[in-house]
């Protein structure tokens, strides 16, 4: 068979003449020049053969241009296809190694190859992934602004300790500069090379989104089909490389981390002013592929009941007692989301007057600011950097974190009632009324979902929370105990009792991050359960 080399026409270069090719005739596996065309065009054997111009070939990747529709063993155009095999066969080939095989017509199964679902699945999976690419390299630009702050926070919290001291911390503070600057150098270089190599694969889906596009518009149905295997295996191949990111650990956040030496009072037995590690922490990023959303699509979660849970105690934590009566009316596991508003700032509620919310720094032990409130609070929480808890009086009030302006009510409450609590959970909120011993979800902008209330199981009801089911947690203080209320406020079970060391109970809260409840009683100790 004819084949042309180059751009040039296949006709004319058997005559030794040389014309360059206006189209690609793809049946005859040759280019044509303008001359020649018109004859291809009148023969009776090519008339209805497909051309596609030179500059629209010269599009088709070159692993797509090269599949042909002609048997190199045989020199005989392909006409079926061996799914067995996954293999064109001309008719020779069938005789000779296809004899048993069920064959399909070529010509029936490459109809719709351009309108093949395929096609479609693998351009969103490709869309999927540049979108998780850019997902990433946003976040681990975003990191690399953390670690700047951090470096930069923690610079002033040195220099501020530094000019509290004398001569003898010049060198320590070099030391600690030093290895700062080395943690923060370590962490860009992981950073930046990690980000290269994410971008080099969106260079990879580039291509492989250009060449699609390409084969699509202009290949031939049997290119496009046999082109549709190869590009789902590279793309699979890039899917397999983004799933690997999760498993590797790659995506976790690196922080740099500054902790005060726990001997700065005794300055001359220093040897060191403190000491920097790299904290990595749980990705807040999720690198999905368009095949798993439709597997996660078709596979419904099943969400844990509250006959399901199990509670198992980790550990009991005694209150060191001193010279003046403690009690805990509240409790968190830190770092988290109910009183941290981050990782070195919380929030505290003063229930003597003058009444307020102290907003401290528990690095330096400094009052970062003061938020005025006419009443007692209770049960104060922190949903996307506003304050939300309860003010006698008043109801469930949300104030902004950062200022400490535009106190709003959520939820208005008559009457002067203490200790009710409040806890959110997936834009909901629970409030605890202890007058009245009910427990009601609103939703976040104060409207009623439901109220439970069963003073023979609740009764006294004190702190609340709520896990990653949406199951809601009461303390139940006259009873001595801890109870579970299902996501629909319908059905109540009891986990804890008097029994398993629950007296005078005031605190709970629920780390979603690792499935551990805390409880406090009033007077201690507080206790650690792994929740099942």
């Amino acid at each position: 068979m004819a084949s042309a080399s180059g751009s040039f026409c296949g006709v004319c270069e058997a005559q030794d003449v040389v014309n360059e090719a206006a189209v690609w005739c793809p049946e005859c596996n040759e280019g044509i020049c303008t001359s020649c065309e018109k004859h291809h065009r009148a023969s009776r054997g090519t008339k209805h053969h497909e051309v596609t111009s030179m500059n629209d070939y010269k599009q088709i990747p070159h692993t797509i241009a090269s599949i042909n529709q002609y048997c190199p063993e045989h020199d005989k155009i392909y006409q079926h296809y061996c799914s067995l095999h996954e293999k064109l066969c001309c008719p020779p080939c069938i005789t000779t190694n296809h004899k048993k095989c069920d064959l399909l017509v070529i010509d029936e199964i490459i109809k719709t190859s351009k309108g093949s679902a395929l096609f479609d699945i693998m351009e969103q999976s490709l869309k999927e992934m540049k979108k998780n690419i850019e997902r990433i390299v946003e976040d681990r630009r975003q990191n690399l602004e953390a670690i700047k702050h951090q470096r930069q926070r923690f610079h002033a919290d040195i220099k501020e300790t530094r000019e509290k001291i004398n001569k003898h911390l010049d060198k320590l503070e070099q030391d600690i500069q030093q290895d700062i600057q080395a943690a923060e150098q370590k962490v860009i270089s992981q950073i930046n090379r990690f980000v290269q190599k994410v971008s080099d694969h969106g260079k990879t889906i580039d291509e492989l989104q250009k060449n699609i596009a390409a084969t699509k518009r202009f290949a031939t149905d049997l290119q496009t089909f046999f082109g549709g295997k190869m590009f789902e295996s590279k793309i699979q191949k890039e899917e397999e490389f983004m799933m690997s990111l999760i498993e590797d650990g790659c995506l976790q956040q690196l922080n740099l981390q500054w902790r005060m030496d726990a001997k700065m009072s005794d300055i001359l037995s220093m040897t060191k002013i403190g000491e920097i590690s790299v904290i990595p922490k749980p990705s807040t990023i999720s690198v999905t592929t368009d095949r798993e959303k439709q597997a996660q699509q078709m596979i419904p979660k099943i969400p844990k009941t509250i006959n399901d849970i199990q509670l198992t105690l980790l550990k009991k934590i005694e209150i060191k007692k001193g010279k003046k009566q403690i009690s805990i009316t509240g409790c968190t596991i830190m770092p988290s989301d109910v009183t941290c508003i981050d990782e070195n700032t919380v929030a505290v509620t003063h229930n003597a007057k003058p009444y307020y919310i102290e907003i401290i720094n528990i690095v330096n032990r400094k009052t970062v600011r003061q938020i005025k409130t006419s009443n007692q609070c209770y049960g104060i929480t922190n949903e996307k950097g506003r304050l939300l808890y309860y003010e006698v009086g008043r109801g469930i009030q949300t104030a902004n974190v950062n200022s400490g302006s535009t106190v709003t009510t959520v939820v208005k409450v008559d009457g002067k009632q203490n200790w009710n609590y409040v806890a959110t959970s997936n834009d909901r909120i629970y409030h605890t009324i202890n007058k009245s011993n009910t427990v009601t979800c609103y939703t976040i902008t104060g409207h009623k979902v439901w109220e439970y209330k069963d003073e023979s199981i609740l009764k006294s009801v004190r702190g609340v929370a709520v896990d990653n089911d949406s199951n809601v947690y009461v303390v139940s203080n006259e009873h001595d105990s801890i109870v579970v209320l299902s996501p629909d406020g319908k059905h109540a079970r009891r986990l804890l009792a008097k029994e398993n060391g629950i007296q005078d109970p005031y605190g709970i809260y629920f780390d979603k991050g690792r499935n551990i409840l805390m409880v406090t009683n009033l007077l201690g100790p507080a206790s650690l359960y792994e929740v099942k």
